[in-house]
């Protein structure tokens, strides 16, 4: 494994590193800590013998095979750290400019005011709007978000996710007999530009292609347009540019089986270490 954000490079198993803890923990009356945990287990576990089919028999998923890795890349794609931070980023700048559209304007804040207390919620009366522009003004305060909002926004976006992956056209790529591998990493749904396009890229946008290391040997492609084939056998450079991908996607970790794994740079094929 290399930690890329200082070049140290040690051996240990995933799950001790890919994985955050009460991720998925909730606070719901009636239901345990880990439902949503529960829940996702079953569906996790059809998804991993999906991969697993297609891995051994190094062909095209079938129908429902092909749903459940879609799905699971989707989940892995919306659902991670890097994007609830990301999404949580976004709430608050909303919330933000919220508060200060209020704060500007006595009338506007005290028509929501009473909106909100026809909808039940209770003001205390030493909540004046001169006390609310100071608060929003000073703006010494920070805004937490539940964890079922996080969920709430988080499967909202894999809403949106899933048709844009199901418009893609999919292929499954072979590493090479001889190697090299592709790797994975702690971000391994890679989304690029296909030409050498800048700037933000989305799932939506033509011109782009999606990668998803199934394993070492074996990987799932998409993209919209000059599709390849349904299984393509690859070549060290067509993996080495997987890889850089997965590289330049990565957080802080990057996984590889091998103490020596390779990606594209500047033209040619490089190796990277991750021996000890």
């Amino acid at each position: 494994m290399l930690d890329v954000t200082n070049g140290h490079t040690f051996r240990t198993s995933p799950l001790n590193v890919a994985a955050e803890r009460d991720f998925n923990r909730v606070d719901i009356e009636g239901h345990p800590p880990d439902a949503i945990e529960n829940a996702l287990s079953s569906f996790e576990g059809e998804a991993k013998a999906a991969i697993q089919r297609v891995i051994d028999t190094q062909s095209f998923p079938v129908d429902d095979d092909w749903n459940l890795i879609i799905n699971l890349l989707g989940l892995i794609a919306v659902r991670n750290p890097k994007m609830r931070s990301m999404f949580n980023g976004s709430r608050e700048q909303t919330l933000r400019i919220i508060g200060n559209m209020l704060a500007s304007d006595k009338v506007m804040w005290e028509h929501q005011m009473s909106k909100a207390r026809e909808s039940g919620e209770a003001f205390s009366d030493k909540i004046t709007f001169e006390r609310f522009k100071r608060f929003v003004e000073e703006s010494d305060y920070t805004i937490e978000f539940h964890p079922e909002g996080n969920l709430r926004v988080e499967f909202k976006a894999l809403d949106k996710l899933l048709p844009l992956l199901g418009e893609r056209i999919w292929s499954v790529l072979i590493a090479p007999p001889d190697g090299p591998d592709f790797i994975c990493s702690d971000h391994p749904v890679a989304l690029s530009w296909k030409s050498n396009n800048s700037g933000p890229v989305g799932f939506g946008l033509k011109n782009t292609e999606v990668f998803f290391p199934l394993s070492p040997r074996v990987g799932f492609y998409g993209s919209y347009e000059d599709p390849l084939k349904q299984i393509v056998i690859c070549c060290p450079g067509n993996v080495a540019t997987m890889n850089r991908r997965i590289y330049m996607n990565s957080e802080r970790h990057v996984f590889s089986t091998n103490e020596t794994f390779t990606i594209w740079d500047n033209g040619t094929i490089q190796n990277i270490q991750c021996k000890l």
